[in-house]
């Protein structure tokens, strides 16, 4: 008869394996192991808890790899871990509900006692997904207010340079008025008058219209991109028929898009005016639209072969208010400042690629 001596209070409160349950369940720490001889894996019962795996889970080479979301990386760090390289990765996994973890695995080799090669890998994973998630917010939070800044900077300047100089203008206008003036004269300074109140007028309107874009409730809804851009068409039909071009669309790899219905209007408007004001005169303006979903990114592209951007002296200036690249009378440099803040401010972005002479390529993603 063999009898077993009981544990004392202090062994208890001393025992390891208590402790190492507790720090696996505390940490969502699992942990595994592949047999190279047998091909036998094992996942423990905590990293089955952390995937949410049924216990009667069977894992080998071939499951165990459909577990990461980038089994082709994983499997060159088993390979690896074979030769005798342990390894220690921050990667995603998929759990039972295919819902994706970040977690931080390690690997290292078995060595046989008597021959010294390797004969098997064990290792632990535990979930750092909180974490990972967490630190991607707070980028994304720091790109939101690095965009809001920078919208501030320009929002700053158009109020400390532009309305000082209508200011200044309207001043010296009005102590013109001071000194004796013949009715030539008069006719003059009411038509500068006129001007300045357009001027401002105009600058108060832009001005209201980015605090209105970047303040106001913005309620999305299903939207037809195709609808919208062919209303858009109809606004500038007569500046269409006026001038030789070829106009493609298709929207059939996105058709519809929860946005600000207003918004992609002025989008679509800002962009294909751009498009019909810095044409190539000498040749047929050719515009290409189209939408594409790739991956997760929904994304919108406008192309024309108008007289392009020299990017290497203004890509850093192209969407800032006020800016404009080349003679044309009807520039404004305010329609591709409205665009981006109306993009950014639904949570996407705006690019250009541009090259002298061969025209433009906008990407929106939205």
């Amino acid at each position: 008869m063999k009898i077993t001596p009981e544990k004392n209070l202090q062994q208890k409160l001393q025992d390891k394996d208590y402790f190492l349950k507790e720090a696996a369940l505390l940490t969502a720490t699992g942990s595994y192991s592949a047999n190279l001889e047998t091909g036998c894996c094992f996942i423990d019962d905590m990293g089955k808890r952390v995937l949410s795996l049924p216990n009667d889970y069977r894992v080998d080479f071939e499951t165990g790899l459909n577990l990461f979301v980038d089994f082709k990386s994983i499997w060159i760090h088993f390979q690896n871990c074979v030769k005798g390289r342990e390894f220690v990765e921050d990667l995603e996994m998929i759990d039972h509900n295919d819902q994706k973890i970040w977690m931080r695995a390690t690997g290292k080799p078995l060595y046989d006692d008597v021959s010294g090669k390797v004969v098997g890998i064990r290792g632990v994973f535990t979930s750092i997904d909180r974490y990972v998630r967490q630190g991607k917010e707070l980028e994304e939070t720091a790109k939101i207010i690095e965009v809001q800044n920078e919208r501030l900077v320009h929002f700053a300047h158009i109020v400390s340079h532009n309305l000082r100089v209508h200011s200044s203008n309207l001043e010296l206008t009005l102590e013109t008025f001071n000194s004796p003036l013949v009715g030539t004269d008069e006719k003059v300074f009411k038509s500068y008058l006129s001007d300045i109140s357009n001027n401002l007028s105009e600058t108060l309107e832009h001005l209201n219209e980015v605090v209105t874009i970047n303040t106001h409730e913005k309620s999305k809804e299903p939207v037809d991109i195709e609808s919208v851009f062919k209303s858009v068409l109809e606004d500038h039909r007569s500046l269409l028929e006026e001038i030789d071009v070829s106009l493609k669309y298709d929207f059939s790899n996105l058709s519809h898009i929860d946005y600000v219905p207003t918004f992609l209007s002025s989008i679509f408007s800002n962009l294909l005016s751009n498009a019909i004001k810095y044409r190539d005169s000498s040749k047929t303006l050719k515009i290409n639209v189209k939408t594409k979903a790739k991956r997760n990114n929904k994304l919108l592209t406008f192309q024309d072969n108008g007289i392009g951007i020299d990017l290497d002296r203004n890509g850093t200036k192209i969407f800032n208010m006020y800016k404009t690249f080349h003679d044309n009378e009807d520039a404004r440099g305010i329609g591709l400042f409205l665009t981006k803040n109306q993009v950014e401010s639904l949570g996407g972005n705006i690019s250009v690629v541009s090259e002298v002479g061969k025209g433009s390529l906008f990407t929106v993603k939205f």
